[in-house]
């Protein structure tokens, strides 16, 4: 019972939409990388579609590093690619012809060869009209659905492929698929509209998988259609540095001086556990540790947090939103979310680490954890707000404990507080705010706030 109490509690850093999943992340490449991260090696052309595509789990970004990116592609990563995507086409649900697709086959894998057989992937599943008449032929049907863009020079088809152009049109033919099949994720929208002012909410799951991606067309059309983006906060462009001195000490002290003995020998048990040094948080403050270590609860391998960060909603949008030049802007502040967390009594952040600690030392708390992100995760992909409410609400996840009080209550007030603000503004406009999902979910909260203050809110249904 107590164990399933410390589990209830234990929700509130995951689910409450602060720092505690995407900006505390951040820390974990820290801890195990011994180098700077490489940069990676694109070309400005594909940078829109890849920070698509790179969600889709159609190719590991692995690839971006490996020194070839911009050469020929080989044969290898060529029938990778083909098998990857034809998955994530198959989760679509299409009905397949009879046979299988065959690869076009020639000693140099040119640019016609992987529009031929990227065409024969799709043309290997039976269509609805929508995609229009796949009997012109490869290159033209390509070229007339955006697949295939050419250059200056044209389509350039006898000159051999490079890996980027390999992704890239495997990238939008996925896009051009789900969209036509009227598939992909459909998150968690609502539209709130006041005179002439429009606001699209998405709640964000702040880290995300593969499966979330195509969202569905509608959220990527709210968010094209917006003038600007709202988010809790900018964790792209940021400075993380006030939240970053609030993790640690700077008074000369340690952890060891301000936890129990107890504590801190859970503390040194599951660091060894994890392979870590034993002093790895010496100079953290237990709710930085806290945060932490509940994220890493997630992955079995710590490296997998970087897939989980990239897919990020939030982090999405962000990117999303530099691509095109859209106004970026922030409902709180770096400063704001800190204090939520730092402000908490010191004998308090102690208690919380304890209970974080026994659950992830005992046999099930990691697995509990991942768990529950998987759950909250297909619950954003179907757009099931209310199964993400329960999830959220079990064990009083959103009723106990001095930092959930933090986490929830006047926060969403402020944010509602600003977001009316757009609504009463002169004129016409358009914002997209992204938080995390449970401020929109749960009740009381942003958006039973804005119902409160007369504005017509609708969850949109895809």
């Amino acid at each position: 019972m107590q164990q399933h109490k410390r589990w209830g509690r234990i929700k509130r850093w995951v689910g409450a939409g602060a720092l505690s999943l995407t900006i505390l992340l951040g820390q974990i490449p820290q801890l195990y990388a011994d180098t700077p991260g490489a940069v990676p090696d694109i070309s400005p052309w594909s940078v829109a579609t890849l920070n698509e595509g790179e969600k889709y789990g159609i190719y590991p970004m692995d690839w971006y590093y490996d020194g070839t990116f911009r050469q020929s592609i080989t044969e290898a990563k060529f029938e990778s690619l083909l098998d990857t995507t034809e998955k994530k086409l198959d989760q679509l649900g299409l009905k397949k012809k009879s046979g299988t697709p065959s690869i076009p086959a020639g000693e140099v894998i040119n640019r016609e060869t992987i529009i031929t057989a990227l065409f024969q992937l799709i043309s290997h599943y039976e269509l609805p009209e929508a995609f229009g008449n796949t009997e012109i032929g490869a290159v033209e049907y390509m070229q007339q659905t955006g697949i295939v863009k050419g250059t200056k020079a044209g389509l350039q088809l006898d000159q051999p492929a490079t890996v980027e152009q390999a992704v890239v049109m495997a990238s939008r033919l996925v896009e051009y698929t789900y969209d036509k099949a009227g598939g992909g994720a459909e998150g968690l929208l609502w539209k709130v509209t006041h005179n002439n002012n429009t606001l699209y909410l998405l709640g964000s799951v702040h880290l995300g998988i593969t499966d979330m991606y195509p969202m569905h067309k509608s959220i990527r059309d709210a968010f094209a259609a917006s003038d600007d983006l709202w988010v809790e906060v900018d964790i792209v462009n940021g400075d993380m540095t006030y939240f970053q001195d609030q993790m640690v000490y700077s008074d000369g002290t340690k952890l060891q001086d301000h936890i129990p003995a107890a504590t801190y020998d859970k503390l040194q048990r599951l660091l060894k556990k994890l392979e870590m040094p034993a002093n790895t948080f010496d100079s953290y403050k237990p709710f930085g540790i806290s945060n932490t270590l509940t994220t890493l609860g997630y992955f079995e391998d710590p490296a997998d947090s970087g897939l989980a960060m990239a897919t990020g909603v939030d982090r999405h949008f962000l990117l999303s939103a530099l691509l095109t030049g859209k106004p970026i802007h922030e409902l709180e502040s770096i400063k704001l979310q800190a204090d939520l967390f730092a402000d908490v009594p010191v004998d308090t952040q102690a208690k919380e680490l304890e209970e974080i600690l026994d659950v992830l030392l005992s046999e099930t708390g990691s697995k509990n954890i991942a768990n529950n992100l998987k759950q909250m995760q297909q619950y954003w992909i179907e757009g099931d707000a209310e199964g993400l409410k329960k999830t959220l609400a079990a064990e009083g996840a959103f009723t106990e404990g001095d930092t959930n009080q933090r986490l929830i209550g006047e926060r969403d007030k402020n944010m509602a507080i600003k977001l009316a603000q757009l609504l009463e503004k002169d004129g016409t406009h358009t914002s997209f705010v992204v938080v995390g999902a449970a401020h929109y979910v749960m009740e009381g909260m942003v958006v039973d706030l804005l119902k409160e203050k007369g504005y017509d809110v609708q969850l949109v249904e895809k």
